[in-house]
């Protein structure tokens, strides 16, 4: 930031503005990250194991219980544990 000395100059407001606009982009960041959904997209299909999630159109999603009403939120892909052989 550029001024001219004669300017009035409030480092400590400059300093909270940047602030403030640091954390809405935090909070901004954040709510990005978590994708809740009160009910799922039509044609998604229920999964029971590695645990119960729903697949939907390319996007997973696991049910969680919250104030008696059942939500979901996105998660990344479940992977599938292979069989354990047992060795001879």
């Amino acid at each position: 930031m550029v001024r001219k000395s004669s300017e009035p100059f409030d480092a400590f407001a400059v300093r909270d503005e940047v602030q403030r606009l640091h954390e809405w982009r935090e909070a901004l960041r954040y709510q990005q990250q978590i994708q809740i959904l009160q009910s799922l997209p039509f044609g998604c299909v229920p999964f029971a194991v590695p645990y119960r999630y729903f697949s939907c159109h390319g996007l997973f999603y696991r049910p969680y219980g919250f104030h008696n009403k059942e939500l979901f939120i996105q998660i990344d892909p479940p992977v599938k544990k292979a069989p354990k052989v047992p060795l001879n």
